[in-house]
């Protein structure tokens, strides 16, 4: 991996783990002193992590639980997690500009992802005919990737069409070696590309579609790293690491690197990282003929990969450093400064420096008081008593005016009502006024008979019209000495 040299110092190394843990160390230098401290450790992932990739403040790891978890590396924090695969996620890979991030798994898919906002753009669900996706890399220019799966093929994909370009058969090369290629890597100017199996690394260009060089080692190659064009590293089963020259085909460095096999390899300038089954990661400065060792940890686990990332200021400490020195400016300017005092004396003005202390401040409240409430007496009592009374009337005559701004819109109302009866009443009045005469003539009658034989008592008769006039049923008055005795039904007699 190449970082910018801007932000080369510090940078962090980023290991995953059989443990399931994934684990961060940030590297300092100092004087060409090189210190190497742990910065986070997290625990996100239920199975072991088998692939990590970073580009710029993003950082992807995924593994055997079947999901990536992403972390944005400026807050320090999980940001989202990706189950849209079926079985082990095997490998994880960032384009070169961080547009998208690629996944392919052993359900026999590849997956594109846009960064951001992480939402599936492609997916080829049987990108190597249902069989498992073991490797996925891609050109440094971003164009095109290479993958080879569990089917022997070797398959060349465009990024820009989204599609596949070619496929290469393996089989016939290296047998049943091809279903099991788990390293593929690109070189640094996208020219050539390697596959390596066993004891075995096939250097292929990209001009001829051809092998280029064939390369074989006494122990089983782990891991591979371009460190230039014509230069790799490899590191080996047996803990060595070699530097072969691709030109040449020549080993032009061996070093016993660790005790057990090493397990990842990754590069910045001129700092080579190197991790161990054993759980051991050093640091060593390099050149083409030599490896020198600067600093060596322990994680106290099996670390599976490795990638480098660069560091980016925690934006969380510093919005908690903007937060405290707000709150200071504020403290600041809440103290009340010096001010100045105007006084007149005799048409002359003296400026005198008086500070704000409580005692001053509130007799000079004190003193506007007095003077406001002594103004206050003095116009009542200039005012006469005609002019009070006055304005009690006045008072009094904007209280009705307001009673009858009130009730103005009530009577109104009533009005409107009186003078536009409801459709009920309108058709009453039309229909008494057909039969009006009638019964005028019929209320005249009665009101005489009932004036002639009942003169004694009072009757209240009906508002109503005698004929729109429903039935009563008239009660029987008794006397208490009267008493009503109810009439038996005849019984019938059978003869």
């Amino acid at each position: 991996m190449n970082l910018d040299p801007e932000l080369s110092n510090p940078f962090e190394i980023i290991v995953g783990t059989y443990e399931q843990y994934l684990l961060g160390y940030k590297v300092h230098s100092v004087v060409n002193e090189y210190n190497i401290e742990k910065s986070f450790a997290t625990h996100s992932h239920v199975a072991s992590i088998r692939s990590i990739s970073s580009n710029k403040y993003y950082l992807a790891s995924a593994g055997a639980d079947e999901t990536v978890c992403l972390y944005d590396m400026r807050y320090r924090r999980e940001s989202v997690k990706l189950m849209h695969h079926k079985d082990t996620i095997n490998c994880v890979a960032f384009t070169p500009e961080g547009s998208h991030l690629f996944t392919c798994s052993s359900d026999g898919s590849i997956s594109a992802v846009r960064c951001g906002n992480w939402q599936l753009d492609k997916l080829w669900s049987t990108a190597h005919k249902g069989s498992a996706v073991n490797t996925f890399t891609i050109h440094p220019t971003g164009k095109l990737a290479l993958s080879t799966g569990e089917d022997g093929v070797l398959r060349t994909w465009n990024l820009i069409k989204g599609r596949q370009a070619y496929a290469t058969n393996l089989v016939p090369k290296l047998k049943s070696d091809a279903k099991l290629i788990t390293i593929i890597k690109w070189s640094p100017s996208g020219k050539k590309y390697l596959l390596a199996i066993n004891v075995n690394i096939y250097v292929y260009s990209v001009e001829t579609a051809s092998i280029d060089k064939e390369l074989t080692f006494d122990s089983k190659v782990i891991c591979v790293e371009f460190l230039k064009d014509t230069l790799i590293a490899i590191g080996f089963e047996n803990g060595e690491i070699k530097f072969c020259d691709l030109r040449t085909s020549v080993h032009t460095m061996n070093t016993k690197a660790h005790s057990m096999r090493v397990k990842c390899i990754a590069h910045m300038n001129d700092l080579l990282v190197s991790a161990s089954s054993s759980g051991e990661i050093k640091l060593w400065k390099y050149n083409k003929h030599s490896l020198d060792m600067l600093q060596t940890v322990n994680c106290g686990a099996r670390i599976t990969c490795l990638s480098l990332a660069q560091t980016y200021k925690d934006l969380v400490q510093q919005e908690e450093v903007k937060l405290e020195e707000d709150k200071e400016v504020k403290k600041k300017s809440q103290l009340r400064l010096k001010q100045e005092v105007i006084i007149e004396n005799e048409g002359e003005w003296e400026v005198t420096n008086v500070t704000n202390s409580k005692e001053k401040t509130s007799k000079i409240k004190r003193k506007r008081k007095r003077a406001i409430e002594d103004n206050v007496q003095n116009l009542k009592k200039k005012i006469p008593e005609s002019k009070k009374t006055n304005a009690s009337k006045r008072k009094k005559d904007r209280l009705s005016q307001t009673e009858d701004a009130i009730n103005k819109p009530m009577k109104q109302q009533k009005l409107l009502k009186a003078n536009f009866p409801s459709k009920k009443r309108k058709e009453n009045n039309a229909a008494s006024q057909i039969t009006s005469p009638i019964k005028k003539m019929k209320k005249m009658d009665k009101l005489e008979e009932s004036s002639l034989s009942h003169k004694k008592h009072k009757v209240k008769l009906p508002m109503t019209d005698i004929e729109d006039a429903p039935p009563r049923k008239i009660k029987k008055k008794v006397n208490a000495e009267q008493k009503i005795v109810p009439k038996r039904k005849k019984k019938k007699i059978n003869k």
